[in-house]
């Protein structure tokens, strides 16, 4: 089953080390949460999966009527894509609300400064 690994699969074990190392760098950190670190440490195990058994991506794309594990693999990476714009703009909205809360209790305090005065 795994014989010998071709140069793509060695390639994407090393990265896969790699970008693990570096997500649990910036977890150690405290730059990203437990769930964002778990969550890319299980993407980059199903990279190495996948690319030890590559006929495993055709077998899961024909079994939900997809022709290629190719195939399948862009579908889920247009999907992937589409969901982290979603989070980036609720977030980005999150910061808008914010920051005009901010800018609203400054322009009151600046306000009740220059009253006071």
């Amino acid at each position: 089953m795994f014989g010998l690994l071709s140069l793509y699969q060695i390639l994407f074990i090393i990265l896969a080390i790699l970008s693990i190392s570096f997500v649990l760098g910036i977890y150690k950190n405290d730059k990203v949460s437990m769930k964002v670190t778990v969550a890319w440490i299980l993407l980059w195990i199903l990279v190495v999966i996948i690319s030890l058994i590559p006929n495993f991506t055709t077998f899961l794309a024909n079994s939900l009527g997809i022709g290629r594990g190719i195939d399948l693999l862009g579908i889920i990476g247009v999907l992937g894509a589409y969901y982290l714009i979603f989070k980036l703009y609720l977030k980005i909205e999150d910061m808008n609300q914010d920051i005009n809360k901010l800018v609203t209790e400054i322009a009151i305090l600046n306000e009740n400064h220059k009253d006071k005065k």
